[in-house]
Order: C-alpha cells, then structure tokens, then sequence
C-alpha cells in the first residue's frame, strides 16, 4: 500500500471539494428528514442523525481505504475494472505557459485509484466532523 499522503496530487482538490459539497447537502437533508418525520424528541437534530450519518460515512471512507489496499468483493463490477485507464500528459518543461491550456480535471476524469482516494477524503472531511459534534452535543 502506497502512503496516502503521496497519492495526493494538486489537480484532486477540486474533485474532493466537490463530492464533499454533494455529501454535506445530502447529509443536512437527511437529518432535516430526520428531525421532522422519525424524531421524538429526546435527542437533538446533532445526536442521533448527526452521529448516524457520520458513522455511515466513516463506515464508507474505511471501505474505500480498503478498496485503496486491493480488497474488493468479489465478481462485483468486474467488467468496468479497466474502464477510464488513460495515460497522463506530462509536460517536459515546467513554465506556467505550459499549463495555460489545461482545464480542470472532474471527477470521472481521474484514474479509479484516484476516485476511490477522493472519495474516502471526502467522507473523512465529513464524517469526522459529524461524529465529533455529535458526541459533543450528547455531552452537553
């Protein structure tokens, strides 16, 4: 397993920000969702939706840190494996000139290692902060 922190390129902030703004929407639905139609009452809109939806996606991010080390379930979407292998454009120079025609790079552009590492950044930008403020709220 290679160090996470050297798979990290310049290029995957934007994908991350992105799924996590997705996510943060998604998760502020649910627990709206959750506080008007499944609440009784005794916990607030951060403990038990807070901490559920944070779990989940810690859950999640530990899966993708898994699918990162080669753990895959069996048989599962195993035709699509190859799909979207492409070859980097590496510039010989490094002028911004260089750079000046590049767009940026989206989410189903990037290689699937690098989906699966942006995902689970993203559930862990998330994820860590719900759990936390969940387990701050029950405390007080």
């Amino acid at each position: 397993m290679k160090k996470l922190t050297s798979m990290y390129k310049r290029y995957m902030f934007h994908p991350i920000l992105y799924k996590t703004v997705t996510r943060v929407s998604i998760v502020a639905v649910l627990m709206l969702l959750w506080q008007r139609y499944i609440s009784d009452g005794a916990f607030t809109m951060w403990e038990a939706p807070g901490f559920l939806c944070g779990v989940v996606l810690l859950i999640w991010a530990w899966v993708d840190y898994l699918r990162l080390d080669g753990v895959t379930i069996h048989h599962l979407l195993e035709e699509f494996k190859d799909m979207g292998k492409r070859k980097k454009k590496f510039h010989a120079t490094r002028s911004i000139i260089d750079y000046a025609d590049e767009k940026i790079i989206s989410f189903e552009e990037l290689e699937p290692e690098e989906r699966t590492y942006c995902s689970m950044l993203s559930n862990l930008v998330l994820g860590l902060p719900l759990v936390i403020a969940a387990l701050v709220a029950s405390l007080f």
